[in-house]
């Protein structure tokens, strides 16, 4: 089945959407990109365990507000830049993706931008509600610790 060019632009625009809602701590527009049961879980390389899991919107909800609030953070703008999204539909209306993450951060004492992590998204997402959502957001990261 293909993928018409208005759904692959609004799954685009889903991704560039949580992007800027995740690094200016508008969480609670984050969430709502997601499905109600909506899942989100983040692993290490190397791990076949998530170190990050949330399996409702009120979970992803606290789950996102305690690393947006880390020291991660703490320290610097964080920037999420997702580029080379590879999409599959999987049924009318579900689409399978996976992109490319590149993390950085922007120090508020104006030092040098650094890379944090990189890695891949799978994604899974639902047409609900009139719009793309995501049911499942799964980041594999290349780095061995947070």
């Amino acid at each position: 089945m293909s993928i018409s060019a208005d759904d692959r632009a609004a799954i685009l625009d889903l991704i560039s959407e949580y992007s800027y809602t995740f690094d200016e701590d508008r969480i609670g527009e984050l969430v709502d990109l997601f499905i109600d049961d909506g899942e989100w879980c983040i692993y290490l390389a190397g791990s076949d365990t998530p170190v990050l899991k949330a399996s409702s919107n009120s979970e992803i909800r606290v789950t996102l507000q305690e690393v947006r609030s880390g020291p991660f953070n703490q320290a610097g703008m964080p920037r999420h830049f997702q580029t080379n999204t590879v999409l599959k539909r999987t049924s009318a209306d579900r689409i399978s993706g996976r992109t490319m993450v590149v993390g950085t951060q922007q120090p508020y004492d104006g030092s040098q931008t650094s890379v944090l992590l990189t890695g891949v998204y799978e994604d899974e997402f639902v047409f609900a509600d009139a719009c793309w959502r995501f049911a499942v957001r799964r980041g594999l990261l290349d780095v061995f610790s947070l």
